[in-house]
């Protein structure tokens, strides 16, 4: 990653958490973490990661954030001087659940060690 995409992609991990605390009203996105944004090399498309508590309303969380891509990459462009403002796409980030189900792994068998 060059040092313009990664600004960049730091810029809008910025603005869009402040978008989602600031100017959104919709009840799914109040527990919503942004955790990471990546573009692509031509800077065109974004992958906007998010995680929320409630694993049961992912599909529908997802949906809804990308329903309002649009709206998001208006207030971008409004917020952030740049020609072209990347096509976004929202994604649950699956890295906690992935790291919680190691260290759970991880605690079987030092219980498993433990008791033998």
């Amino acid at each position: 990653m060059n040092q313009r995409n990664h600004r960049l992609s730091e810029l809008i991990y910025r603005e869009i958490g402040s978008i989602i605390l600031t100017e959104m009203r919709d009840p799914r996105f109040k527990d919503l973490t942004i955790t990471g944004v990546k573009l692509n090399d031509d800077l065109s498309y974004a992958k906007v990661y998010f995680t929320i508590p409630d694993h049961t309303k992912i599909k529908e969380t997802a949906k809804a954030l990308n329903h309002a891509q649009g709206f998001f990459r208006s207030k971008i462009g409004e917020r952030i001087d740049i020609k072209y403002i990347p096509q976004i796409k929202f994604y649950f980030d699956e890295s906690q659940q992935n790291a919680d189900k190691i260290e759970q792994i991880f605690r079987e068998i030092h219980s498993e060690k433990l008791n033998s």
